[in-house]
């Protein structure tokens, strides 16, 4: 794994953590901030791969 994406794969665990002890500490049960934490994070990453996927179409349309 290159130390960029292993940099960034602690970067997101970090955020997940911190998440969910935010959420623990007003009440929301740990499975359920777990649960919520993953979901954002999911759906975030997703919509990065489908930007960076734009992001290379419109490399190709300029190169044309």
């Amino acid at each position: 794994m290159p130390q960029t994406q292993a940099i960034v794969d602690t970067s997101v665990l970090d955020e997940v953590v911190h998440w969910i002890k935010s959420l623990t500490a007003v009440g929301v049960s740990p499975d359920t901030a777990a649960t919520i934490t993953s979901q954002f994070f999911l759906a975030a990453c997703e919509m990065i791969a489908e930007d960076g996927d734009e992001e290379d179409d419109l490399d190709e349309d300029f190169e044309e």
